[in-house]
């Protein structure tokens, strides 16, 4: 089938009537499903925030009572670098 003489032919045809009332229609719908929805998409996402925050704080807790107890803390500048490769040739 050739695009161009399908597209030519469609052009052709009368419009249809209710193609002037389309654009109006479908911005009412959109309106209503944004009456209909805000609540609850408000709802669920206040609901979300919430969790977020609490596992957050939860799991933050937990791991760095966890992380501590484990090793010390690691210092990039200060003098406690166990891993630097100064100290690492030094042992050789």
């Amino acid at each position: 089938m050739d695009l161009d003489s399908a597209l030519r032919r469609l052009a052709e045809q009368p419009l249809h009537p209710r193609l002037a009332e389309l654009e109006g229609e479908v911005m009412r719908l959109i309106a209503a499903e944004r009456r209909a929805g805000g609540r609850v998409t408000l709802r669920a996402g206040m609901l979300a925030a919430v969790g977020a925050v609490v596992l957050g704080v939860a799991g933050g807790g937990l791991s760095s009572a966890a992380a501590t107890a484990q090793v010390p803390t690691l210092t990039p500048f200060g003098p406690a670098t166990p891993l630097a490769p100064s100290t690492l040739l030094a042992f050789q």
